[in-house]
């Protein structure tokens, strides 16, 4: 059981520690294990201690019965003024223990039900094109592909792939 939560800045430890810790099991292969290696808990806090002081950014966290922190997701705005999708799933993780639980789809719900909250019923979300459990996330809720992009990682490039939801309200549960 875990217990789906709006983040605050004392869970930044909980918060950069699961971000690590994800790409270094989500991204194994996918990307150059030269720039995951590199990652920093404190690149991390520097990263998400940005959003949680943003007036219209937020972070939710997954956290088990004791209190850990094992997930979490960042949403708001979609970053790049785009005229069918207002708002964006910045980031999702779970700590590889806990995926595959129903935890990743709690915390895309709360990112989604305050997004509504501001009026905010689009989502759009990026993803490698090579992280095929989360396509297939999305596409399982019904995700359509709507954009085709790169990631630049320290110079080198990477596909990515915009899923979208022109009316989230399907998704709420």
């Amino acid at each position: 059981m875990t217990r789906i939560r709006l983040a605050t800045l004392d869970d930044l430890p909980g918060i950069a520690n699961v971000h690590i810790n994800s790409w270094h099991t989500t991204y194994k292969g996918i990307v150059a294990q030269e720039f995951i290696d590199n990652l920093t808990y404190e690149w991390s806090e520097e990263r998400q201690t940005s959003i949680l002081r943003s007036s219209n950014k937020f972070i939710y966290v997954a956290e088990d019965m004791s209190g850990k922190i094992v997930g979490f997701a960042s949403g708001g705005p979609e970053r790049n003024n785009d005229p069918i999708y207002k708002g964006e799933l910045y980031a999702i993780y779970l700590l590889e223990d806990y995926q595959r639980k129903g935890i990743g789809r709690n915390l895309l719900n709360a990112v989604i039900k305050h997004l509504h909250t501001s009026d905010i019923n689009s989502i759009l979300i990026l993803v490698l094109e090579d992280n095929i459990g989360a396509r297939s996330f999305y596409e399982s809720l019904g995700g359509k592909i709507v954009k085709e992009g790169t990631l630049d990682l320290n110079g080198v490039k990477y596909k990515d792939i915009g899923y979208g939801w022109s009316d989230t309200s399907s998704l709420i549960s």
